[in-house]
């Protein structure tokens, strides 16, 4: 996935998930982006919604609570270009249609949460726009990302990743089932990561080792900083800098795909490669065999030659006692 100049093939994207943990101030939300940015993500989240278009009336404490959290789009708009100040990228999920409309405009790239994984308005009208996508799949079994991941993939293959996700908050560690997310690429060669919901970061480091491309942890000011669900589960600054710093020692372990020798290898290979030597004196046109060489190492250099290939075959002259077969 591409956002904008960010190439997650070639960097694991690093999220902090500020979600709803500036409890609607807006000035909360900037010291979170600061935090974000001191400690070495790649980018924030948020989350976007006009709470009329987001939770019914009739659930009047949640109605009452996002309302409290929401902001406008106007201060999202300034959460935006102050994220991008700090050289992070903007993410946000979109928790309505009129949000979607806005974020189109006005993110980096658009999150699905897996509470609209099966809102197939919302998540067809970002793949329409081109926008990133990124969705979460909690509430879905194997099967039914699969078919998830067939819809999204008839509208739209490029620039798409789908997060193994498990919506319980806090998740157990025995929930959390990571090697799931294998079953994503496997299938269907899409673009994976993992949102996070376990206490620690040890799911995360899990998740970046089984090669997911975009890891999504939960940050705060303070664990401790109100009776709000979601602190408990974040990552507060000294976490969060540890993760990263974790993250990044992964990447550069895991290395890519190809093999290939590498430069100190290559200092001690001549030194380690076995050399055929004569373990008695070898008359010229002599069969080489096992009883009259002995493979050993050392370190004189010497063309290289395929001792497997060796036996069986005429020597070409005289080669005395513990003399090296050079040819």
């Amino acid at each position: 996935m591409k956002i904008k100049k960010f190439d997650t093939k070639k960097k694991i994207l690093i999220v902090g998930e500020i979600g709803n943990n500036h409890e609607g101030c807006f000035e909360t939300a900037k010291k979170l982006i600061n935090m974000a940015a001191k400690a070495g993500v790649d980018a924030v989240k948020f989350q976007t919604y006009k709470t009329e278009k987001f939770i019914s009336i009739d659930d009047r404490k949640n109605f009452k609570k996002f309302k409290k959290f929401e902001l406008s789009f106007s201060q999202f708009r300034k959460l935006k270009s102050y994220a991008n100040q700090k050289k992070l990228l903007f993410i946000s999920s979109a928790l309505d249609l009129e949000s979607a409309s806005f974020l189109i405009k006005n993110s980096d790239a658009i999150k699905v949460a897996s509470s609209d994984n099966d809102f197939s308005l919302l998540y067809r009208k970002i793949l329409k726009s081109k926008k990133p996508l990124i969705i979460s799949t909690g509430f879905l079994n194997s099967n039914d990302i699969n078919n998830l991941i067939r819809r999204l993939i008839k509208i739209r293959r490029s620039d798409i990743t789908v997060l193994h996700c498990v919506s319980c908050y806090p998740t157990e560690k025995k929930e959390v089932n990571l090697l799931s997310i294998r079953n994503m690429k496997n299938n269907f060669g899409v673009e994976y990561g993992y949102s996070d919901h376990t206490i620690g970061v040890e799911a995360c480091l899990c998740a970046a080792s089984l090669g997911a491309r975009i890891i999504e942890k939960h940050i705060t000011l303070d664990k401790d900083f109100s009776n709000f669900r979601d602190h408990k589960l974040s990552s507060d600054y000294n976490e969060l800098r540890e993760l990263v710093k974790q993250i990044r020692k992964i990447e550069l372990i895991l290395g890519n795909k190809f093999k290939k020798i590498q430069k100190g290898e290559n200092r001690i290979l001549k030194a380690v490669r076995r050399k055929p030597f004569a373990l008695k004196k070898i008359n010229k046109n002599e069969k080489f065999t096992e009883k009259n060489l002995n493979f050993l190492r050392s370190s004189i250099s010497f063309k290289k030659t395929d001792i497997n290939k060796l036996i069986n075959k005429k020597s070409k002259k005289i080669f005395r006692i513990n003399q090296m077969i050079d040819y």
